[in-house]
């Protein structure tokens, strides 16, 4: 049990290097990932210089950050399915679509939320 706990900060920096090189696979190779993170900078310049209240601010970048979450999900999805079959699949194709769906519902959501705080009042 003790052993366990003193490898934890042993783990936890071999994950952090699993996470980055991650990252760096993904910003390396999708563009829509790039395009993401850019936006998502653009809009925390955006909100630095808005005078809305500190937690219509919170809420928004939390919104948006599901956007490039999502995508590097359906990055990993789409990597798996090629690596399992190579050649055209109907599964395969769906699983990439339904993937790409998801993307989709999550910048619907963050249109939501972004008109939603525009919408309220305070």
């Amino acid at each position: 049990m003790l052993k366990a706990i003193k490898n934890i900060p042993r783990r936890a920096k071999r994950a952090m290097g699993f996470s980055i090189r991650g990252l760096y696979a993904a910003f390396s190779k999708e563009e829509a990932i790039k395009l993401e993170l850019v936006s998502l900078i653009i809009l925390l310049i955006i909100l630095f210089f808005v005078p809305w209240p500190f937690w219509k601010k919170v809420v928004l970048v939390i919104a948006f950050l599901g956007i490039p979450l999502t995508e590097l999900i359906n990055s990993a999805l789409e990597d798996i399915c090629d690596l399992v079959s190579p050649e055209f699949n109907e599964k395969v194709r769906d699983a990439k679509d339904k993937g790409s769906a998801a993307v989709l519902v999550a910048i619907i959501l963050g249109i939501l939320v972004l008109v939603g705080l525009i919408a309220l009042p305070f």
